[in-house]
């Protein structure tokens, strides 16, 4: 029997789980250490002005962002780590709350060293490759947000 995971809204109280999966990340993946003072402003805002969700293994945070050449406005993910098998409903709790919230589009980001399924995931979800990021036109996505678990 597979237990779904559960995903919720994080909250300022969730930042002694958000901020070591921030350092297994960056210790992981880059070489210059991570900036707490930096990753935690990042993290709060997040939480409190922007969109984050927490799991039991991982994280997903962005902030509503203008784009700075168009009429449109970005869900842009800036943080998605999961230690465990659950990213992908943290993702999915993400673009949920971006059509809820109205947003033209959500972007998210690979790393280069990213397994190639995670862009496969993305590119399920509708998201296409932009630059190095991919994005999600809302207005394409096609799933209905009724059809994803909701965050409990």
């Amino acid at each position: 029997m597979v237990v779904a995971a559960v995903i919720r809204k994080a909250t300022i109280d969730d930042m002694h789980q958000i901020i070591p999966l921030a350092v297994k990340f960056n210790d992981t993946y880059y070489k210059t250490p991570l900036d707490m003072v930096k990753a935690i402003m990042v993290m709060t805002y997040c939480i409190e002005e922007g969109v984050a969700f927490i799991s039991g293994t991982g994280f997903i945070g962005g902030c509503i962002v203008d784009d700075l050449l168009r009429d449109r406005t970005i869900l842009q993910e800036v943080a998605w780590y999961s230690e465990g098998r659950d990213g992908v409903a943290l993702l999915d709790a993400f673009i949920k709350e971006g059509h809820e919230l109205g947003v033209d589009e959500t972007r998210a980001s690979t790393l280069a060293t990213s397994s190639p399924i995670v862009g496969r995931i993305l590119q399920r979800r509708g998201f296409v490759p932009l630059e190095t990021s991919y994005r999600l036109e809302m207005s394409a996505w096609p799933q209905s947000p009724q059809s994803l678990p909701s965050p409990e």
